[in-house]
């Protein structure tokens, strides 16, 4: 941007139309720019124009209750044509806001919204005219349930925040609106429940995200990254959903949430390991259904990082502990493999993963042809050519099943990176080296914050907390907020309970 250009965004909208006129023609490139449109009209021999982008303003709700209104409305009695006029007695649209400086106005613009310039006044009246296409609220598509809410967030901020006030109708939510980005700003929402959520956690996530140094943001993702605590850790420190009855109870419980434009989906924090092993099933389920199904989700999980290392540190080193006749099998399946177990499960975990990210990225019409020739085609080819053992396909198909139990996208893929890890350190140290490796991815998960909540709270460090942790115990023994709340809200919790 050049200096007359930021010379202009500071200014004051001058009192003459023509100069404030010429002045957004040049911000917004109307010479070459066919979106940005200045309509020009009269009130009262009074000229004025309205400055829009087409497309992401509603040309009938612009026209119907704006336009329509300044032209019929000359009647005597406005002897004198300016922003609080127009706000007061002539626009029909709900929200209406004064401006007087260019950035502020140019901002609102860009946005959806539309500006009335006037000759002779130095201020210009903001109109909520947003109308912009965008995708309706739909079903789920990566947090699917069986029982609950189907619903889910869309691309649109003020769905959202509408989805979310659905689900929490209650005067203490507080969502704050902030925008991060210097050249291309991005419009996000903080929702939390005034007296629930600790105001300390509250400040911190509203400086990280105030103390954002970029010239674009693209959405949560690129936002997640700038704040999260650890940027270096294989696990994310931030709850991602797409699911309003989701987000809704994190916000509840006294996390806070943040909303984004065109990012259909929330993230919240702080939260701890237990959170990313939870899903919406476990509120609408019966307790003991839905711990059952979060120790289905532990097992997943511990078998998915450590089942192929072992498999590679018992087979390599430690043949002596396994049955005689498991081991027999292994060896003849094995007999005619060139590869060592270590690249053959590699070749396999490699494969996997390819058909998986393959499957992701192909139309639906196709996608079930993937499944077959990978699944049938390619895995019956490879044991028939003594290229892969038929024992190594089940361990990465329990290893796979595994990793899908996972609720959260992101924490499977780092559930991915530690698995291999542990694959490495067996077959390097055998059984010694997947107990370091355990060692050390737990040294690693103490070591984790999540807005400076320890990521393994409340067992390590232990804390009191609500019995919905890993057990999921009955409703009404869930009196007790959980230890990031504010300690307003635990106490007035433990007194009502």
């Amino acid at each position: 941007m050049s200096g007359n250009d930021e010379a202009l965004l500071r200014s004051e909208l001058s009192t003459s139309l023509e100069e404030n006129v010429e002045r957004f023609k040049a911000l917004l490139h109307a010479d070459i720019n066919s979106d940005a449109q200045f309509r020009p009209l009269q009130m009262r021999g009074r000229r004025l124009c309205a400055v829009y982008i087409e497309g992401m303003a509603d040309d009938k709700k612009l026209s119907d209750f704006a336009l329509r209104a300044c032209v019929e409305r000359q009647e005597p009695e406005y002897l004198t044509v300016d922003a609080d006029t127009l706000m007061e007695k002539v626009l029909e649209i709900a929200q209406c806001e004064k401006a007087e400086i260019v950035e502020d106005i140019l901002d609102k613009v860009v946005t959806g919204m539309s500006a009335v310039l006037i000759d002779g006044c130095g201020e210009a009246v903001l109109m909520e005219t947003r109308g912009y296409p965008s995708r309706p609220v739909d079903k789920t598509t990566n947090e699917s349930v069986v029982i609950g809410a189907q619903e889910g967030f869309v691309e649109s901020l003020r769905t959202n925040m509408t989805l979310l006030r659905r689900y929490v109708p209650s005067r203490q939510l507080i969502t704050e609106c902030l925008s991060v980005g210097r050249e291309v700003p991005c419009h996000v929402t903080l929702a939390y429940l005034e007296g629930v959520a600790d105001a300390d956690v509250v400040d911190r996530l509203r400086r990280r995200v105030m103390s954002i140094d970029a010239s674009t943001v693209q959405g949560l993702g690129a936002i997640q990254q700038h704040i999260e605590d650890s940027p270096w850790a294989l696990l994310p420190q931030m709850l991602q959903t797409e699911r309003p009855d989701r987000a809704a109870s994190c916000v509840m419980e006294g996390q806070v949430v943040l909303l984004a434009d065109n990012s259909p989906y929330a993230l919240a924090a702080p939260i701890t390991l237990f959170h990313q092993l939870h899903a919406s099933d476990d509120s609408f389920a019966r307790w003991q259904y839905g711990t059952f199904l979060r120790l289905i989700r532990v097992m997943g999980m511990v078998v998915s990082v450590f089942l192929p290392g072992l498999y590679v540190a018992l087979t390599d080193y430690h043949m002596h502990l396994l049955p005689l006749s498991l081991l027999g099998s292994i060896a003849e399946a094995r007999a005619n493999v060139p590869f060592p177990i270590l690249a053959e499960i590699l070749i396999m975990e490699f494969s996997f993963y390819l058909i998986n990210e393959a499957g992701t990225r192909l139309p639906n019409q196709i996608g079930s042809a993937l499944g077959i020739v990978g699944a049938l085609i390619l895995g019956q080819a490879a044991v028939s050519a003594s290229i892969i053992s038929p024992i190594l396909i089940i361990i990465v198909a329990i290893t796979g099943l595994g990793n899908y139990a996972i609720p959260d996208y992101g924490f499977g893929i780092g559930l991915v990176i530690g698995r291999l890890f542990v694959i490495l350190c067996g077959a390097a140290l055998g059984l010694y080296g997947v107990c370091l490796a355990a060692f050390a991815l737990l040294v690693g998960l103490c070591g984790m914050r999540s807005l400076g909540i320890p990521y393994l709270a409340p067992i390590a460090p232990k804390r009191p907390h609500n019995p919905d942790i890993l057990l999921r115990l009955p409703v009404w023994l869930q009196r007790r907020p959980m230890f990031f709340a504010s300690q307003r809200a635990r106490t007035e919790r433990k007194a009502a309970g």
